[in-house]
This record gives C-alpha cells, structure tokens and sequence, in this order.
C-alpha cells in the first residue's frame, strides 16, 4: 500500500530533514504561543464544508474554487426531511471563509464586538506537488473580525512578523499595498479592463475571459503571468479616503520602525479583499516565495448572511514556513530517564519505579523485554536518555538505585526514600 500522491506522513523518527512529528509539535507550539501574547484564541471548524462556503466566500470563478477544490456529492442525508436533496461538501481549500461563516451562525459577534481568532490545521488543494506545497498542506491564520481601525492593522502586521521571527526565519520582506475601498475597486477595474482591450492580442482567451468578469482577479494574474509595459497600478486610482488611510497606516508603521516595501501591484487574487493587502516573501524558497498572505475584508460577513463587519486577517503556510527556517529545531525528542536492570527478576520493580517518576510528570523509558543489561544500556544510549537508573539486587535491598549521567558518565548512588526529589530537581 501507497500513500495518496500529494500527502505525506510527518514522521516520529528516520527523517533526515528533521521535521520530524517532534519539531512539527514544537513550531506549532510557538505560533499558539505568539497567538496568546496578542490575546488571538483558537476556533477550530470541520475539514468538511458545503462547496457554498467557499464559491460564495472566494468567488466561483477563482482558480482555488474552479480548480482546486475537492468536491463530493451525496444524493442523501441523514435528516429524513433532507433524504431527496443533493448535497454539495468540499474539503476545506483555505481557512477564512469557514471562520467567517462560523462566527456568523454562531453568533460571535454578537458575544463580542471583536473577535480575535487563529486557527491551526489542514487544508486540501488539487494542484500540482511541489516543493513545500502539498495536495494537503497546513495552515496558521489569524482573522480580527470587528474593526476597521488602522492601529488594528499595525498590531495584526507586528504579529504576522513576531510569528515568522519566532520561528528564527530572519530573511524577508514585508509588501503591502493598498486596492482601496468600493469606490476604488471600481475606478480600477475600469482601467485595468481599459488596459485589457488596448493589449487584447496579448492576452490569452481563458484570461479575457476572467478580465471580463473580474477585472481585479485579471489584474493579479496579469503581473505574474504578463511581460506587459504600463499594468495599471492601484494607487493611481485610489479616491481620498483610501489614500489617506494607506498614508495613516505606513505613518504608524513608520513610528515603530516597521520594515516593508510598497508594492502597488499587489493584488490577491480572492474576491473578498479590499484596502489593505499584503504579502510576506523570502527569498531563499525561490520563484514561488511567498511564505504569509492577507488582507482586510470589510463585507465577507454580509456576504454569509450576517451583519457587515469590517475585518482583516492572513494566513501562513507551516511547510512554507519550515522550508524558510535556516535553523530547524534539532530533534531532541530525549527523554528524562532510562530505567535498566541487570537481573531480570527486578523488571517489575522498574516499571513500578517507571510509573512512580512518569506520575511526577518525568518522561521515562523502561525495556519490558527482557533483554540483557548490555543491550538496556545501549538503548539508554540511543534514546538520548539524559540519566539512566540502574537497578541491582544489593542496591534494591538497601532501597538505593545508581543513578548514571549519560553525557558524564559519573555514577552516584540514590536513596529511593527521599520521595524521588532528586529526579524532580
């Protein structure tokens, strides 16, 4: 049997590039630590949605949604009312639009004015395997969902940076840009279509095709795809309240010494963003380089049914994120304590020592196979054990073990009555 082309399996052991199950805990460790000290609290919704979430979150005609999305169809469910309908699910492509339905059929917004949300987990796109992407690949992403206040925006940038930088990559660049409010979009998507018709023999017929429903989408492809002169730039069609709040918010990122780039042919490619958009590279992943991405978006609420709330949020890919680490975490999934025992009648008081010290929160192992004591110790050794107990029928009857420092090798004999202090400390 075969793993499913596209998916992988994160092992515990025997991976040389070292992410291993160990280091993948630990960075997913730190991102919920920076999440905590910005007061971001994790929600946690189903891989499985209705394709709806996503065509009417997205846009329907978006590669992510027309593509690349997994969709099944069941003819039946478990609802008796429901039994002749057809339903539509998809595994989940992104994380935004399920937090965003999940916090209007649950009300959040209504528990809080602001809801500062993160989320953990996999996410499904049917595209090509590549390096650091998958088939299913993981997410970290952070939604504020509640205000349209510019500091809101410089505190979801600074964690978007301490959570790259909590992972020890240093090597990036912040872009930001900004597409403007409605009014903006729509002075935009008027010379980007002017644009479109003086360049048509250029342009391929699938991508006229999206030039002519969404002119924005167009506008993204067109600066990755197109060696054209003269693409139209955003803030050359911003009205005066999106430049002046675009100005309001480098002022205050200025006033922290925040680094970025303004690139304004920025665009992402989703139908929700407007304002505010972002991206985050590093030049070490090569050509697809973006390792963070997001942006506001004001009406995503209204569109699922829910009262208009103004929003901002990003998203990371962890496999991204790892391949930009310089400095992976080394795999020191050690354990605390090796129990061996040079006569096999003491295996059982081992393991009653064994489970002593694991109830006092000690990682401990103990080999229950009877193997030789010259074989214990070589799995002491190669369980990266940072002491090992040894267990001898003289020192059990005084109520003492020997306790060996494995990076040493010195010996000291320890009583077994002071309450196991000495292995606390």
């Amino acid at each position: 049997m075969r793993i499913i082309k596209g998916f992988r399996d994160i092992l515990p052991y025997g991976n040389k590039s070292l992410e291993t199950s160990f280091v993948w805990t630990s960075i997913l460790n730190k991102l919920r630590d920076t999440m905590a000290l910005y007061n971001f609290q994790e929600i946690i919704t189903p891989v499985l949605e209705y394709d709806s979430t996503f065509k009417t979150g997205i846009g329907e005609d978006t590669d992510i949604v027309s593509k690349e999305m997994y969709e099944f169809i069941l003819s039946r469910d478990s609802n008796e009312e429901d039994k002749n309908k057809i339903f539509k699910y998809c595994l989940r492509p992104e994380g935004t639009a399920p937090i965003v339905r999940s916090v209007v059929e649950n009300s959040l917004n209504k528990i809080k004015s602001l809801n500062k949300l993160y989320y953990l987990g996999p996410m499904f796109r049917y595209e090509r395997s590549q390096k650091g992407r998958y088939r299913m690949f993981h997410q970290v992403g952070a939604e504020l969902i509640g205000s349209n206040e510019i500091l809101y925006e410089v505190e979801l940038l600074s964690l978007a940076k301490d959570l790259i930088m909590s992972l020890g990559i240093k090597d990036f660049i912040f872009q930001i840009n900004s597409i403007g409010n409605k009014k903006s979009m729509e002075n935009i998507a008027d010379a980007v279509a002017a644009f479109g018709k003086k360049n048509k023999d250029s342009i391929d017929k699938k991508d006229h095709e999206i030039l002519n429903k969404n002119p924005l989408r167009f506008l993204d492809k067109a600066i990755h795809k197109y060696n054209l002169n003269n693409i139209p730039k955003t803030v050359d069609y911003l009205d005066n309240e999106s430049s002046k709040r675009f100005t309001e918010l480098t002022n205050n990122l200025d006033s922290l010494g925040f680094k970025y780039t303004i690139n304004n042919q920025l665009v992402r490619g989703i139908d929700y963003y407007n304002d505010l958009v972002f991206e985050v590279t590093s030049k070490d992943l090569g050509a697809q380089d973006a390792i963070l991405a997001g942006g506001r978006y004001d009406s995503l609420m209204k569109k699922f049914g829910g009262t208009e709330s103004t929003s901002i949020g990003f998203a990371a890919g962890i496999e991204r994120l790892i391949l930009a680490m310089k400095d992976k975490d080394k795999d020191e999934s050690s354990i605390d304590l090796f129990i061996a025992y040079n006569e096999s009648e003491l295996i059982e008081k081992a393991l009653k020592i064994a489970l002593k010290l694991r109830e006092i929160g000690l990682k401990v192992e103990v080999d229950l196979d009877r193997r030789s004591f010259a074989k214990q110790m070589k799995l002491a050794d190669k369980s990266s054990a940072l002491k090992t107990i040894i267990l001898t029928k003289e020192n059990i009857n005084n109520s003492s073990v020997t306790v060996k420092n494995m990076k040493t090798g010195v010996e000291e004999l320890v009583d077994l009555n002071n309450n196991f202090d000495f292995f606390i400390k």
